[in-house]
């Protein structure tokens, strides 16, 4: 089962995976430590929700009695055996007490990046609203969002190689602006190395979650949260000296989300600085990896899913359109006022991300493919073929 407390410091959720037990109505959770954060949030806030199969319950929740705990215990042993539980968990572990409270709900189902199940013509029936759509999806998608990401190992390459990237640009002295922060990992990563980030998103739950980790790391100083989409990016100038910044950035496809590009591209070029840097990554309309892994096992016809465009994809509970780009066709917006100084595949030899199952399975025998991967993903023609593409872009 899924188990979500809120923090009781910092008041961001707190997610985690856990083995279970029911005995009656209730269900019952050992915790092998009884200073972890999932054990502590519930017990001081007597409550939690609690997703299952498919659907998610308000719980009450309470340490348990001893004759519960050694009841739960003797019942995972049953269910998990007595290995399992012996390695994970002590007689004395912790017991939690999870009665439901209220009615049941269905889960808001958070899928995977390659699970829409409705296509682009069905989403515009009852979808006027394209930004008011991806705003809802990021906000059905913010509370698990990190959980999903940190447990992701494609994810959290991309992201650490993002940053990396960034971070050879960046100078004590900048002012940056984030384009698309979601719930901030990046912009929290970062603040350490420049002035000033100025944190934008389309999504209030995303930029809620935000502000809580800003005030959590006291980086109330170092990074300012604002509501905005990428065409919407102008009125950052109203926040920062002189109306410019000394950097930008955009990682993980935040920008296939945005139909006015071009709108952007051109508020952005009148945002930066000459000389500035734009480090930023979008999904490709071809990724070499993923036909391959496909064609490894005969899925032929789920090699090139991404022909059409605009894509559905899955964020969240909610599906969207996102429109994928070639690396060439999109560093052309670019052209008129940025020179691309750097294009590098992410990842070019990893499969994508929604994979990531698929290749820890594997990873041991072919641990190699991540050694060769900075030697050969800024290399052409492997640096456009990955599922998404790192630019480094600087203002003419």
């Amino acid at each position: 089962m899924k188990l979500i407390t809120q923090g009781r410091i910092t008041g961001l959720p707190h997610v985690v995976e856990l083995r279970y037990s029911r005995l009656a109505d209730s269900f019952y959770v050992l915790a092998g430590k009884a200073d972890s954060d999932w054990v502590l949030n519930a017990v001081q806030a007597k409550n939690a929700k609690l997703i299952l199969n498919g659907f998610q319950y308000q719980v009450a929740a309470e340490k348990s009695s001893q004759e519960e705990r050694d009841r739960s215990y003797q019942t995972f042993v049953s269910k998990y055996g007595s290995r399992i539980v012996k390695e994970w968990y002590s007689p004395s572990a912790v017991c939690l007490k999870l009665t439901p409270k209220g009615p049941v709900l269905p889960e808001v189902a958070v899928k995977g990046e390659g699970e829409a199940e409705i296509d682009y013509e069905t989403w515009k029936l009852t979808n006027r609203d394209y930004y008011r759509g991806v705003a809802e999806a990021f906000d059905s998608a913010s509370e698990e969002y990190d959980f999903t990401i940190s447990h992701n190992f494609i994810n959290t390459w991309i992201r650490r190689r993002s940053i990396n990237a960034l971070l050879r640009l960046a100078k004590p002295e900048d002012v940056s602006v984030e384009i698309g922060c979601g719930t901030g990992t990046e912009a929290i990563l970062i603040a350490p190395h420049v002035s000033r980030i100025i944190a934008t998103d389309i999504s209030d739950k995303m930029l809620q979650i935000l502000r809580l980790k800003v005030r959590a790391k006291g980086l109330e100083a170092r990074v300012v949260p604002v509501k905005a989409g990428a065409s919407e990016i102008s009125i950052v100038s109203r926040l920062v000296n002189n109306g410019q910044v000394d950097l930008a950035y955009s990682f993980n496809g935040a920008l296939n989300c945005e139909p006015q590009l071009k709108r952007f591209v051109t508020d952005l070029a009148a945002l930066l600085k000459k000389g500035a840097y734009f480090v930023c990554s979008i999904r490709n309309t071809f990724c070499l990896s993923e036909a391959l892994s496909h064609a490894l096992v005969l899925q032929f016809g789920k090699m090139t899913p991404r022909k059409k465009q605009p894509i559905m994809v899955s964020v969240g509970g909610k599906d969207i359109p996102s429109i994928y780009y070639s690396p060439h066709n999109f560093a052309q917006f670019f052209s008129p006022d940025f020179t691309l100084q750097r294009q590098i595949a992410l990842p070019g030899i990893l499969p994508p991300a929604y994979l990531n199952d698929y290749y820890l399975k594997v990873r041991d025998r072919i641990a190699i493919l991540e050694r060769l991967e900075p030697l050969l993903s800024e290399r052409f023609p492997l640096n456009s073929l990955g599922d998404q593409t790192l630019f480094v872009f600087q203002r003419k």
